[in-house]
């Protein structure tokens, strides 16, 4: 399927976007222990910088037949996939370090380690039988099929445990007008498993992935884009859009915690596959060392992250926002209205002078035409995330609500709908991004 991207939306504390609508397949194979739900495959909308402080490691994502990741994640159908993932997560065995006195466990159920010492974070995970081009590196078991590994391990623990050694988030990949590259703390990483003799051998990451058309190895290191933060409408509670799976990505994805600085874009044009002459039979037991190459430059840029992170709005401007909120959704709902009902016209000629500059008539009608009739129609569709922002990346100063929907379409029960509305020049909310995972 193609998968469009027309502006440069922000997920959830980002962009104000135009159009990026991006269906993503579920199910998986491997090893039973993760949790997750698909995300948005293809180049779809651009999140914005995420917060710069550090996620609390939660409670783990596949533990037991009720798992607590239920409420903390931003996909509406997790609890059921969890379900089927497994009651417990397979032991992997210690992890393969020089030094595992050093570690520090970051979750007292999931296999992730910090090594303060070393500064480096640890996790395990699996070989998958990675039989698509590649959206991942590492990530849950039900994407396997599009991942060199499979994980059991929740994102924004992976990002608390980076923050605390030293490494600096940026932002995911932008996509409007211009493709621009994640940013932040480079990453290298080392993957370490037993062979067939009980031997312990390591390797590069990179020596797992493969230009698809060159058939050489990946020869790039991962940054950390650091995803983004989101809050939930119905709870309050923060969330970690990444927690939906992307945690390690070779795709160019607007929720990435780790991705590739280079330009990825599309189902049809990926550019990986797993280079499976270099990898252990699948299911083999791996661990994983994330090593922020540190520098003073990336040192530097922590100060400045903790004084954004500790800025708080005032009562009145926390009421401003809330208005602002308020009236945002009341402008998104009447234009997702002329979505459902095919008038693709129409709501280009309702959207934000933005998204009109940046995506011409004809092209946003195609798009919209190509990737949400396959959908069906909307069954229902629950407000469940909003995030007022006057900044998001590669888009002008203003005032923006980047809002989620937790959608069911007739031919896709479980999706995710992000619009963002902006104040236009007439001081009158409009839409300016909008995609679909």
């Amino acid at each position: 399927m193609k998968m469009p991207t027309i502006a440069k939306c922000t997920g959830l504390a980002a962009t104000a976007a135009i159009l990026a609508i991006a269906i993503s397949l579920s199910g998986c194979p491997s090893a039973g222990e993760n949790p997750a739900k698909p995300q948005p495959t293809g180049h779809e909308a651009k999140p914005a910088a995420p917060s710069q402080a550090s996620p609390a490691a939660e409670k783990p994502p596949t533990t037991g037949s009720k798992p607590a990741a239920k409420a903390e994640s931003p996909e509406p159908n997790l609890a059921a996939e969890l379900e089927q993932v497994g009651e417990k997560p397979r032991d992997l065995g210690p992890p393969l370090v020089d030094r595992p006195e050093r570690l520090v466990r970051l979750n007292p159920v999931q296999p992730v380690w910090i090594d303060k010492q070393n500064r480096q974070v640890v996790l395990q995970g699996e070989v998958c039988s990675a039989g698509y081009p590649l959206e991942f590196f590492a990530t849950y078991s039900n994407r396997s099929y599009e991942a060199v590994m499979s994980v059991n391990v929740t994102p924004r623990i992976v990002h608390a445990g980076l923050v605390a050694i030293g490494a600096v988030p940026g932002h995911p990949a932008q996509f409007q007008p211009n493709f621009v590259p994640p940013t932040g703390t480079e990453v290298a990483i080392e993957v370490r498993w037993k062979d067939a003799k009980g031997k312990v051998q390591s390797a590069p990451a990179q020596q797992w992935i493969r230009n698809i058309k060159t058939k050489k190895a990946l020869d790039s290191n991962w940054v950390f884009a650091g995803s983004l933060f989101v809050t939930d409408e119905t709870s309050g509670k923060q969330l970690y859009t990444a927690d939906s799976g992307e945690l390690i990505c070779v795709l160019s994805l607007p929720t990435a915690m780790l991705d590739l600085p280079v330009q990825n874009l599309g189902l049809e044009s990926r550019l990986f596959e797993a280079f499976k002459e270099h990898l252990p039979p699948p299911g083999t037991p791996t661990t994983v060392l994330l090593k922020p190459m540190l520098s003073t430059k990336s040192a530097g840029a922590a100060p400045a992250a903790k004084s954004a992170a500790k800025e708080a709005p005032t009562d009145d401007q926390n009421a401003k926002h809330a208005a602002a909120e308020k009236n945002a959704i009341e402008s998104a709902q009447p234009w997702l209205a002329l979505i459902d009902q095919g008038q693709y016209s129409q709501s280009w000629e309702t959207a934000a002078d933005y998204l009109k500059s940046a995506v011409d008539r004809r092209d946003f009608i195609k798009s919209l035409a190509e990737s949400r009739k396959p959908l069906g129609s909307v069954q229902s569709r629950e407000l469940f995330a909003k995030q007022y922002t006057t900044r998001l990346p590669g888009a002008p100063d203003g005032q923006y609500v980047v809002v989620q929907y937790k959608t069911s379409f007739a031919n896709k029960k479980s999706a995710t709908e992000t619009v963002t509305p902006m104040l236009d020049k007439d001081k009158k909310w409009r839409v300016s991004g909008y995609f679909v995972k």
